[in-house]
């Protein structure tokens, strides 16, 4: 697909606003249970790598070991992760979650569910004492005092075990910084405050609950308010 090395707007049903684009069927002999559709659209494909939204109606998937790392910010709907002990993890609209690759566990989805999500299908690779690879990741979204001046907290709660894919939330004071290229293709849900990206000197403001994806080497500037809180998914290509 065309990269445009442009911040991008990412627009919670498509680029046209008319609604998502449908995707291939699920099998549902492959399902423990539903007969789900799923639609979507992409904001950047590189490789085995994409972002993008997605939804889908209710469905069960079995027990398996999960073939991609995947972030995920849910916009609406509910999702349960199980794991083989039986363990559940339920994650709500308007919270985030990271599934690592190979981790086993079974995604029940009780309902219609709409995400923003980050996939990376990479090789594989031997972990090294990353406890973020046995489990189910949901990070921390509520605020943290934080003064004005440049970003004093950063918070990162997932790494992948190739240490290319991470997910963070940060919290920024009112601060403006000159335009430099972005270090890696980020997704960037805005939790609190406003957010400010500006390239070739066009302005885009992100109020709380929008989102945009910066591909990596963009060239862009950014300026926050005091108590601006991101949640930001990266990915080194």
């Amino acid at each position: 697909m065309d990269r445009p090395l442009a911040p991008h707007r990412i627009n919670l049903h498509d680029p046209d606003g008319t609604g998502l684009e449908p995707w291939d069927v699920i099998d549902p002999a492959e399902l423990v249970s539903g007969t789900p559709v799923q639609r979507g659209y992409l904001c950047d494909e590189i490789g085995g790598y994409i972002a993008g939204v997605w939804d889908c109606t209710a469905q069960t998937a079995p027990m398996s070991a999960y073939d991609v790392d995947e972030f995920m910010y849910l916009l609406d709907g509910s999702v349960i992760m199980v794991m083989p002990d039986g363990a559940e993890v339920e994650v709500k609209a308007h919270e985030a979650f990271v599934i690592p690759k190979g981790l086993k566990c079974q995604w029940k989805q009780p309902g219609y569910v709409r995400k923003i999500f980050m996939i990376l299908d990479a090789p594989d690779v031997v972990p090294a004492g990353n406890p973020a690879l046995t489990r189910v990741t949901v990070p921390d979204l509520s605020g943290r005092s934080c003064p004005d001046g440049a970003i004093s907290l950063s918070r990162t709660d997932f790494t992948n075990a190739a240490g290319n894919l991470c997910v963070s939330v940060q919290e920024h004071g009112a601060v403006v910084t000159a335009a430099t290229p972005a270090c890696a293709n980020q997704v960037i849900v805005v939790l609190h405050g406003d957010l400010t990206l500006t390239h070739q000197g066009a302005a885009q403001h992100f109020a709380p609950g929008e989102a945009v994806y910066l591909p990596q080497g963009c060239i862009t500037g950014w300026q926050t308010v005091s108590g601006t809180r991101l949640l930001v998914a990266s990915y080194l290509s």
